[in-house]
């Protein structure tokens, strides 16, 4: 018997190299395996023929999507769609759509969350806010994306501290919100664990986008502090998605010839760019997941991490690395320091970190989801 024909439609292009467009076609070629009929709506398919995208494409998708699904939604019994992306045709009735179906509204990371977080870095003066920022995605966008939570059939979240803020803030009912986390990549399974590395340099990564809520400025002040204690280290950044050059900038003249910069790599190359490092700092202010800090671990990097995202699940404090405040620079550097001067404590921790993730399978994660679907498809 096969399984619902299902639509995963996603405000980004659908690049598999990419955070939330990757597990969106990870996760449906899993759910093809289970025997759904997997389509795909992004922007391509949005806006044909267009290669470089903008701001002004996130604001018209949902009125793209709407349009295309008021012709097109009986194609499909389940529509599992981004926050904030398809309000508009709900309001309308949901036109075409089966009798039968079930929409849901999936969240990569609950943007009311976000903005919170980065409202309270700008007042404590750790980042800027373009006074653009209150028209869309610090005011209307957070309007869509509640609009979208409360007319869905269900809610998928990533993580509990979105879970209480949709139920407690946002008004939605728990009973309607199915806490589903991702699971860890093909390529990052069965990776060989790690070994006792040369003396010499302890080796740190950092992985993910070169911006604010990242940790960027945390991430300069631990190596600048470090190279200040005469800490000896290597860092390499990762996937920055901005030149060497401006990364580089971004530190003083002294730490830059202890810096690796790899703007960019395909996904599958992760583990390979992370042999040979030990210790990955994940000083995130605000995530829906962190994909990178599962993946790491995989790899058998020791993190040291704040409590955003997936962290308080997987990270056990001392056990399978450090979890540390938010903005916590001198917590971060003196973690750093204690691997460095213990080896094999840092070995036996990188173990413990890799054996934690790796029951987390795409498998399970479409099993769940597949349930999901046949429950709502029940009750409609």
């Amino acid at each position: 018997m096969s399984g619902p024909r299902v639509l995963l439609g996603i405000h980004h292009p659908l690049d598999p190299d990419l955070g939330a467009p990757g597990v969106t076609l990870t996760l449906g070629d899993a759910l093809s395996r289970l025997g759904c009929e997997v389509s795909y709506y992004g922007f391509g398919e949005a806006f044909p023929g267009v290669t470089a995208f903008s701001a002004w494409h996130s604001v018209r998708f949902p009125w793209a999507l709407s349009t295309w699904l008021a012709r097109n939604a009986g194609r499909f019994d389940v529509l599992d769609i981004t926050t904030g992306d398809c309000w508009p045709w709900v309001r309308l009735g949901r036109p075409a759509a089966k009798r039968r179906h079930a929409l849901i509204t999936r969240s990569h990371g609950l943007e009311h969350v976000v903005t919170e977080q980065l409202r309270s870095d700008a007042r404590a003066g750790l980042a800027r806010l373009s006074w653009k920022y209150p028209l869309y995605h610090g005011g209307f966008r957070l309007w869509e994306v509640r609009q979208s939570l409360l007319l869905s059939d269900r809610v998928v979240l990533l993580n509990p501290l979105d879970r209480d803020y949709a139920r407690d803030r946002l008004g939605l009912p728990e009973e309607r919100i199915s806490l589903i986390p991702h699971g860890l990549p093909e390529p990052f399974h069965a990776l060989p664990p790690p070994e006792l590395l040369a003396e010499g340099p302890l080796r740190l990564a950092f992985v993910g986008t070169w911006i604010q809520r990242k940790g960027r400025e945390d991430v300069v002040a631990v190596a600048r502090t470090l190279l200040e204690q005469g800490q000896a280290f290597s860092l390499s950044l990762m996937g920055t998605g901005v030149s060497e050059a401006e990364v580089l900038a971004s530190f003083p003249a002294s730490v830059r010839d202890r810096i690796r910069v790899v703007p960019r790599y395909r996904h599958a190359e992760l583990p390979g760019l992370l042999r040979e490092h030990e210790v990955l700092l994940f000083p995130s202010h605000a995530e829906g997941y962190g994909m990178s800090l599962i993946e790491a671990m995989a790899c058998g990097l020791a993190p040291i991490a704040t409590p955003v995202g997936v962290a308080p699940q997987v990270v056990r404090e001392g056990e399978t690395g450090r979890l540390l405040p938010i903005g916590d620079v001198p917590g971060f550097t003196a973690a750093v320091r204690a691997f460095a001067e213990d080896r094999r404590r840092l070995l036996d921790v990188r173990r413990a970190a890799q054996n934690a993730v790796q029951g987390m399978t795409w498998r399970d994660v479409a099993l769940r989801t597949l349930s999901l679907y046949e429950s709502v498809l029940q009750v409609r």
